[in-house]
């Protein structure tokens, strides 16, 4: 006798609510959260302390490179990023790195504040894995994924954009979103095409006038202040402190090292949280804060190793990409706490929640980048409606 075996049972709506539940249930009061904040940004700022001491001492240090690489990392992806998100307060996201002095204070990145949230919080994480997300790893290492060159040497280039991803291709591609609406916009499928260092230069020499203003935002805005405060003034400094222009090389070489280890850990922290062969993508838009949004949270993210203070500083607390993708706006301290709930949820519900090393996640993007391997994908419609394609068994 043959049974036939029916589509399984999926309660989207039991789901957000079981999700939502777990997120009130485990917030921080103000006073936890503030404790918290203190803590990173003193443990942060003491970094830099050391990694100059150490970089202006008159010779390479490869210490002094991994502490401010540490260091500018931190500033990136836990402070400027969980501020800009409202993480810490709305009142905290308003004025945090709002003006050139606040930037220079706050987080002095190659990667602009505004332009960050223009891309990032408004765009990315309200198209997760979908054709319109900015994000999109698939999407955006076509031109790499088809070409027609050895693997290894696709591999050699992924490398490359590991160490140069923020100033070489995320800074003004963000940066074209605060364009959106300046005079002469390219049309919107030129424009949804990735813009880097390379590109940008490119078209400005063809005379398209809207990439020109682009470039100069881009050069004198953008990447001037730190350029100029991080890599030449902070070495002139040591060398005129020291009385040798060796002392300036040398922190130049250091702070070089640094701006190299920080692409790095950014990228493996950062780059892979959406990326792998064992993820989704989404051929259509969903509502905020809906069921479909929640579930895509999770089938479009991967976690990391976590749990204590330590291991999610050195992730950015972004290891927990599931939770953050499900609710932007909380804290780290509200993640690392809602983390065990949430997991159950997924796994009371048959959600698949995946969680690896980053150096497992960065191997499984790279195979992505090289068009070695691809996403799965949810070919229509929404994922709610199609349990058989992601579910797994159910928790008892």
């Amino acid at each position: 006798m043959t049974v036939s075996v029916g589509k399984p049972i999926f309660d989207p709506a039991g789901f957000a609510k079981d999700a939502k539940a777990a997120r009130d249930a485990t917030k921080p009061t103000a006073e936890e959260d503030d404790r918290h904040l203190m803590s990173i940004s003193v443990s942060t700022h003491a970094l830099v302390v050391v990694g100059l001491v150490l970089a202006m001492r008159g010779g390479i240090s490869f210490l002094a490179m991994l502490i401010l690489g540490i260091y500018k990392y931190a500033k990136f992806a836990i402070l400027a990023h969980h501020s800009l998100h409202g993480g810490w307060g709305r009142e905290r996201r308003g004025w945090f790195a709002s003006n050139q002095f606040r930037r220079i204070v706050h987080w002095l990145d190659w990667i602009f504040p505004q332009a960050w949230v223009a891309e990032h919080n408004k765009i990315h994480h309200y198209a997760l894995n979908e054709d319109t997300d900015p994000d999109f790893v698939q999407r955006n290492l076509e031109p790499i994924r088809d070409a027609d060159m050895p693997l290894a040497l696709k591999y050699a280039v992924v490398v490359f954009f590991m160490a140069t991803w923020k100033w070489f291709y995320y800074a003004s591609n963000t940066l074209k979103l605060v364009h959106a609406s300046y005079p002469g916009v390219p049309a919107k499928k030129v424009f949804d095409e990735p813009v880097t260092i390379k590109s940008l230069i490119a078209d400005s020499v063809s005379g398209n006038p809207w990439y020109r203003a682009l470039l100069m935002d881009f050069a004198f805005r953008v990447m001037l202040p730190p350029l100029a405060l991080q890599f030449f003034a902070v070495p002139v400094l040591a060398g005129f402190l020291k009385g040798s222009s060796l002392f300036c090389f040398v922190t130049l070489v250091n702070l070089i090292g640094a701006e190299i280890v920080t692409n790095v850990w950014a990228f493996v922290t950062i780059v892979t949280n959406h990326a792998g062969a064992d993820l989704w993508w989404f051929p259509t838009p969903c509502k905020a804060d809906s069921p479909e949004f929640i579930l895509r949270a999770v089938l479009g993210s991967t976690a990391y190793w976590a749990g204590n203070d330590v291991i999610d500083y050195l992730h950015g607390y972004l290891n927990y990409q599931g939770e953050h993708h499900s609710f932007p706006e909380l804290s780290p301290l509200h993640y690392q706490r809602l983390h065990p709930a949430f997991k159950a949820v997924c796994a009371k519900h048959g959600v698949p929640y995946i969680q690896e090393s980053v150096f497992l996640r960065t191997k499984k993007t790279m195979d992505i980048m090289v068009g070695k391997a691809s996403h799965k994908r949810i070919e229509d419609g929404q994922a709610v409606d199609q349990p058989e394609k992601w579910m797994i068994s159910a928790a008892k």
